[in-house]
């Protein structure tokens, strides 16, 4: 995509153009399906409960860091 050569030695940690490595969160995407909501918006109501609450609260933080350095590298101004 970045029309350069990788080498074998290239990993997530130290390429300087991964944004972030994001989970998986696999049990969360068929709720979001089924509520017709991104995964960090679900609530208990849609089912996410527990651990699955704690999930959506990680999901939403990555998310925003994921969209900060979007915004950044892209020369955006998003307030705090």
């Amino acid at each position: 995509m970045l029309d350069e050569e990788i080498n074998g030695e290239m990993s997530v940690k130290n390429d300087q153009n991964c944004f972030i490595l994001l989970k998986h969160y696999r049990s969360l995407v068929p709720m979001g399906q089924e509520a017709s909501k991104p995964i960090f918006h679900l609530k208990p109501a849609d089912g996410a409960l527990g651990a699955h609450n704690q999930a959506v609260r990680e999901a939403y933080k990555d998310f925003e860091t994921l969209s900060r350095k979007i915004a950044q590298r892209a020369n955006i101004a998003i307030p705090d």
